[in-house]
């Protein structure tokens, strides 16, 4: 059976504190032609030092001035062009990979039409102790069918990746991709002042060829105060929601909605405000910002969602308070922030 080289690209900054899972779980694969590429981007702690001190010569270390979340695109973009493998992989520094990842994924690359393969994605907390109850976007997986799944016909899953929540539909710790798709795309994909480049790379790679799930874990997602996501969920969420119609636009002839179902797309981007606010909420009680919190738990207090609403009103009494809702969220089987 062959084996592709898998080249992994890792984007670091200030990661001093989770590096070492990171490089520790691509060494412990059982896959073992993979070369790792860690783009530091003007780190300021030892992520670096931590970094090279591995002597494996499948490893490397690129240094480049600090460009910022907002450049993200461009990181990966210079990563990909030093690659040398045919699957790109994706691990960025604060996340890390059960040692079957690659045995597991890379196989599926064996079908031709298969554009990108992932898995599930298990939310873990600054120390690497997993979530105790599923995300809502793994229970949601749970309902789609195996056509949305693996994107057969091409383009089944296109739709629901426009929807606000099938931007989480493939998790990029749990991604391998193919190289020649991604580069017949342009490589990974610029938005402008939108810090991620993966939902908007994974929205073009569905309209040219199929996935491989698997519902086995295939990454482990670090949350904490300090990720990208969580210090950009709004900008993140409004130039997402942009990017989605831009996207329609400019793939009309290949994906065409009706006006209900523009409707219902509509709708379901404004449905999800609520939960993004209470996101922001419980950012802002970490940071001891007490009444932007409120401000934030109060709009989604009117969340038709009852658990929202319920988790909100508990952040309007916790801002009160001064505290952060952090040993709440734990009590109820969720990853502190801390």
């Amino acid at each position: 059976m062959p084996t592709p080289l898998v080249s992994i690209i890792t984007p670091t900054y200030n990661h001093e504190p989770f590096i070492r899972a990171c490089l520790d779980s691509v060494l412990s694969q059982t896959y073992s032609n993979w070369e790792q590429i860690i783009v530091d981007d003007g780190s300021t702690d030892r992520t670096v030092a931590v970094a090279s001190s591995y002597q494996d010569p499948r490893l490397r270390v690129v240094r480049q001035p600090h460009q910022g979340p907002f450049e993200l695109a461009k990181t990966y973009n210079h990563a990909l062009r030093i690659a040398k493998g045919e699957l790109i992989a994706i691990l960025e520094g604060d996340d890390y990979w059960p040692e079957t990842k690659l045995t597991t994924l890379v196989p599926s690359f064996s079908d031709p039409r298969v554009v990108l393969a992932y898995g599930e994605a298990s939310d873990v907390d600054c120390t690497g102790k997993p979530q105790p109850v599923k995300g809502y976007t793994t229970r949601l997986r749970k309902k789609l069918s195996s056509s949305t799944l693996s994107n057969r016909p091409v383009g089944n899953a296109t739709r629901h990746m426009l929807l606000a929540e099938g931007r989480s539909l493939v998790s990029p710790s749990s991604v391998i991709l193919r190289r020649d798709a991604l580069e017949q795309i342009g490589g990974f994909q610029q938005v402008p002042y939108l810090p991620l480049t993966d939902y908007p790379t994974f929205l073009e790679l569905s309209l040219l060829g199929t996935f491989y799930y698997s519902p086995s874990i295939m990454g482990f997602r670090r949350r904490h105060e300090h990720s990208i996501t969580i210090n950009h969920a709004q900008i993140i969420f409004d130039k997402a929601s942009d990017f989605t119609r831009h996207f329609l636009s400019e793939h009309s002839k290949q994906i065409s909605l009706s006006a209900s179902e523009n409707q219902t797309l509509e709708e379901n981007w404004k449905q999800c405000q609520d939960k993004l606010h209470f996101g922001e909420g419980r950012t802002l009680l970490l940071r001891k910002r007490w009444a932007e919190a409120r401000a934030h738990f109060q709009t989604a207090s009117n969340s038709k969602r009852p658990s929202v609403r319920l988790a909100a009103l508990a952040g309007v009494l916790f801002s009160w308070i001064h505290m952060d809702i952090e040993p709440l969220m734990v009590l109820g089987g969720r990853s502190s922030l801390r």
